[in-house]
């Protein structure tokens, strides 16, 4: 669902809901579920429409006070962005911990020192990093191939060590008449 799907009534239930949790000194995040399963939405749909809309009533707090919306003053951490660096330095961390046998999660929380917070915000930048910045993460693979470092490639699911699938991905590149020469010479090497 859009956001142009939520009623009036969702709106002013969804905030009376998180000014009764940030009263109570608990998350809105409890909040958000109650919400998401009495819409039929997600969760992170919820979070999403709560704080547009949070940041709505704070440019026009008229219509907040028309809905008889208690309080529009959402606190926000300050958004850092990752720097180019960063990024480039977050997916070769990554993909060289999953090359040598580690999860995307222990290698996130390693790097971030065992917070919770960071560990989101690294994965959650690895993760649109692989869907929409492929030609860096293929950049990055390259270089650590160059270098001769062992790493995880998450286009293929397979680490760089793994050389039968190595094998397997460069036979299937080969047009028919390379395969043929290319299965010759393996027979004359067996």
């Amino acid at each position: 669902m859009n956001n142009s799907n939520w009623t009036v009534k969702q709106t002013v239930e969804l905030f009376d809901l998180c000014d009764k949790a940030k009263s109570a000194g608990k998350s809105l995040s409890a909040a958000f579920c109650q919400m998401a399963q009495k819409t039929s939405r997600s969760v992170n749909s919820v979070r999403n429409y709560y704080y547009s809309q949070a940041k709505t009533f704070e440019l026009v707090p008229d219509v907040a006070e028309k809905l008889g919306i208690k309080t529009a003053k959402i606190k926000r951490e300050g958004f850092v962005p990752f720097k180019k660096d960063e990024i480039s330095e977050l997916v070769e961390k990554v993909l060289i911990a999953k090359g040598n046998g580690k999860s995307v999660r222990a290698a996130i929380m390693e790097m971030s020192g065992g917070d919770p917070k960071t560990a989101l915000r690294l994965q959650n930048k690895y993760r649109s990093v692989l869907r929409s910045h492929r030609e860096l993460v293929e950049s990055i693979m390259q270089d650590l191939a160059a270098r001769g470092i062992a790493f995880w490639n998450p286009y293929k699911k397979y680490a760089t060590t793994d050389n039968f699938a190595r094998l397997t991905d460069y036979i299937a590149s080969l047009d028919e008449s390379r395969v043929g020469k290319f299965l010759s010479l393996i027979e004359k090497l067996t």
